[in-house]
């Protein structure tokens, strides 16, 4: 009798460990951040053909800092020739909102209709989902100005 309980007990260590793994996949890594100072903006925007404009919301913290209402606090350097059907969760996106916005956020989870996508800093995840039509590019490199 012992010797089938140390056998289920067993069981469960293995399955209870197989699907902690398999919910824990390790997520993309974010895309690297520079520090930069403000009269290196003009050289930076030159050097890139895909670079936006970001603004300070807070939803990215600590990835990309906070700043006041319509204040830019870093550029973004995008990938625009990925297929969303390679993206993968954990990575850094810019698309536009249906509200005509653009937003840059995390991919979190993947269903019928596209990403499911938030700030890292947000508990919520956004409205709509981040798709083919309206995926603008991967976030490859952040550059960030100084404190």
């Amino acid at each position: 009798m012992k010797a089938v309980f140390a056998v289920i007990a067993a069981l469960l260590v293995v399955s209870i460990t197989f699907l902690v793994i398999k919910e824990n996949k390790p997520m993309q890594p974010h895309p690297r951040v520079v520090e930069i100072a403000s009269y290196e903006v003009d050289a930076i925007l030159r050097s890139y053909s895909n670079v936006v404009a970001i603004k300070g919301t807070g939803s990215m913290r600590p990835l990309i800092p906070s700043g006041e209402p319509d204040e830019i606090v870093a550029w973004a350097v995008l990938d625009n020739s990925r297929d969303v059907a390679l993206l993968g969760a954990g990575d850094v996106v810019v698309f536009s909102h249906k509200d005509g916005s653009f937003v840059i956020h995390e991919l979190n989870l993947l269903d019928g209709e596209g990403w499911i996508s938030s700030g890292s800093y947000n508990k919520f995840y956004d409205s709509g989902r981040v798709t083919r039509q309206n995926l603008r590019g991967v976030v490859t490199l952040i550059y960030k100005l100084k404190p």
